[in-house]
């Protein structure tokens, strides 16, 4: 088993994809990766010993100061690691997760890069690999709120706050409905970032928005005062589950029930779609978790990884800067 990074000018490049399209890997497709600067996104196919593909993995590299640092690619979930596993027995089948994960790890410390944090995938339970090369793990929340309910059901798990507001954007005539002017939604993420100071990779923002969303990858929808938007939410679609990615509201015209009547109705977009789940993808802002929370989903969790070496560390404390 070998992992290489690959281009385009790869030889596996070809099959790589075939692989992707087969296994409906959204994060991994090349389309998505486009959302990226070509010189800091990176992506590596995991081949077995007949060197055929068995699955793939990217991550996002910059450089600040001297120092080379490698995490999740922005806006996207994890470094979405995915692979085949051919094994029968439960033993077999652990062995060979071990040694993916392992030749993963290995792959990660041949960089030799100061500063790695990396989101993994919820299917990915077993992170020993990386522990054992001196990585600490971590441990990110997310609510998933079960499709397979009732629109009914749906409601009544919603918090009481939120069927208020809801309610109260009805009675005030908001008009919530779906949009592709990604002009608009832009506009109403970019002033949510902005006043919270999170305002980061614009550019990677505006991609998603303008060149990769499509009626079939994603969806989004808006709330208005009138004429005037004043709240939206943006949503891929991931094989069987909406992925909850961008929201924003207008702060000078502002609603209570804006944003929280653009989300239900993306819970209930989904729902349509025939969509399994509905995946917040989470926060560990107090604030913002408490929002997700009272949307009624179910409590997950999803591991990480981090490491930090000595010389870096000293660096950002000097700067009383702290990347983790």
């Amino acid at each position: 088993m070998k992992i290489e990074i690959i281009n385009k000018n790869s030889e596996v490049y070809p099959p790589l994809q075939n692989f992707i399209t087969k296994n409906a890997l959204l994060f991994n497709s090349e389309k998505w990766l486009k959302n990226y600067p070509e010189e800091k996104i990176f992506q590596c196919v995991i081949l077995n010993n007949n060197n055929n593909v068995i699955g793939c993995f990217n991550y996002f590299q910059f450089k600040k100061s001297v120092f080379k640092f490698i995490i999740s690619a922005p806006y996207s979930p994890d470094i979405n690691v995915f692979f085949i596993n051919p094994a029968e027995s439960v033993v077999g089948k652990n062995s060979f997760n071990k040694e993916v994960l392992e030749a993963i790890a290995t792959y990660f410390e041949s960089l030799n890069v100061p500063y790695i944090n990396i989101n993994l995938p919820q299917t990915i339970v077993d992170i020993q690999p990386f522990i054992w090369k001196g990585y600490t793990s971590k441990i990110r929340y997310s609510y998933l709120i079960d499709l397979a309910v009732s629109k009914e059901k749906l409601w009544d798990n919603l918090s009481s706050e939120k069927r208020k507001s809801i309610n109260k954007a009805l009675k005030d005539e908001l008009i919530v409905k779906e949009t592709n002017d990604s002009e608009l939604i832009y506009s109403l993420i970019i002033k949510s970032l902005e006043r919270n100071d999170v305002a980061k990779n614009k550019m990677i923002i505006k991609n998603i928005l303008f060149s990769f969303a499509s009626k079939e990858n994603s969806f989004a929808f808006a709330a208005y005062n009138g004429d005037k938007a004043i709240g939206a939410t943006f949503c891929l679609i991931d094989k069987t589950k909406a992925v909850y990615l961008f929201g924003g509201f207008d702060a000078e015209n502002k609603h209570h029930g804006a944003g929280v009547s653009c989300m239900w109705q993306s819970i209930l977009k989904s729902k349509e779609l025939g969509l399994k789940h509905f995946d917040f993808e989470g926060s560990m802002d107090p604030k913002i978790e408490r929002y997700f929370r009272e949307f009624g989903g179910e409590l997950v969790t999803y591991p990480g990884v981090h490491k930090i070496k000595p010389v870096l560390k000293t660096f950002l404390a000097l700067k009383k800067h702290n990347p983790l």
